[in-house]
């Protein structure tokens, strides 16, 4: 991969590798470097992280929880020396900022680049390996739909999900009793770990807006739906769920061409994301077009 700019944003992300231009996230880092808790500078170029906090983690655990976010204007995915130095620097920093805020940590590594892996095993001890994720996107093309019969999709409105939130729900839990993300690896929050994915779909239920629940039926009997998020140029598939009773219908692609077909008609990309060991889904996705752009690894550390 080429020298390029990088800041922890998908739908950023996934918009300048679709036009292979990263020039909107390098003038964004500098124009709020300011807000960043730690930065580096140097012949134009900023390095730094943002710690955010986790609120519905903290709340549902008791416990602070954040989230490490990385910001680079300028990164090479190929080791160099004087990079290294860099992130060697702002390594230091971020554990001494840790160890001042006491809390527990997602550290998200961007997985392309080496010297920030590096860094991080130099100067991290004492993490929590708890999987990666793939980003994958698709843009500038339909996809052919052929239901099976019976299968339609559609964006719930508010009546529908008042009607079948029930159902839906049911759903949801079904589906995250056997997910296995983030939150299930770590020792620490694995007791309640479904309770974060479930707060999360629920989130949509109780704060509804238009178009950002497509629901996939069955003769009438809602099978599945997903979630999304969307900005200007893209739209991201978030969270979905299927009924485990009819999974060979093939309801999930069908939500799936629905939402590239309506980012299409929409004149955007369409993005999502999962494990790196969820082949079913990737291919799934690879069959519709998508392609993998960006890959994260999440190390949980427990500083509290």
């Amino acid at each position: 991969m080429p020298v390029l700019s990088y800041m922890d944003n998908i739908f950023k992300l996934s918009y300048c590798f679709v036009n292979r231009d990263y020039s909107s996230i390098c003038d964004e880092i500098r124009s709020m470097k300011e807000t960043l808790n730690y930065r580096y500078e140097e012949g134009g170029g900023v390095w730094g992280y943002k710690i955010f906090q986790n609120k519905p983690v903290s709340k549902l655990y008791g416990f602070d929880a954040y989230v490490v976010r990385f910001y680079f204007t300028k990164v090479d995915t190929l080791h160099n020396d004087h990079q290294e130095r860099i992130m060697d620097r702002l390594f230091v920093a971020l554990k001494k900022e840790m160890d001042n805020m006491k809390g527990y940590y997602n550290v998200r590594v961007p997985a392309h680049v080496v010297d920030v892996v590096k860094g991080l095993n130099k100067h991290m001890s004492g993490g929590i390996f708890c999987g990666g994720t793939v980003e994958q996107v698709v843009s500038g093309k339909k996809v052919e739909m052929v239901p099976k019969e019976g299968v339609t999709s559609f964006f719930a409105d508010r009546e529908y999900l008042k009607e079948h939130r029930d159902k839906l729900m049911e759903m949801t839990y079904t589906s995250f009793e056997s997910y296995q993300g983030q939150y299930h690896i770590s020792p620490v929050t694995d007791d309640k770990a479904g309770i974060i994915y479930e707060k999360w779909i629920e989130s949509y239920f109780e704060n509804f807006e238009n178009n950002t629940i497509m629901v996939a039926e069955y003769y009438g009997e809602p099978i599945g739906f997903c979630t999304i998020g969307e900005d200007e140029h893209m739209v991201e598939g978030q969270l979905s769920a299927i009924s485990g009773d009819h999974r060979k219908l093939g309801g999930y692609r069908t939500l799936i061409s629905s939402l590239i077909n309506y980012a299409y008609d929409n004149g955007k990309g369409f993005t999502a994301s999962t494990q790196f060991d969820n082949y079913i889904v990737q291919g799934t996705w690879n069959s519709m077009g998508m392609k993998p752009y960006f890959s994260f690894y999440n190390f949980h550390f427990d500083n509290r």
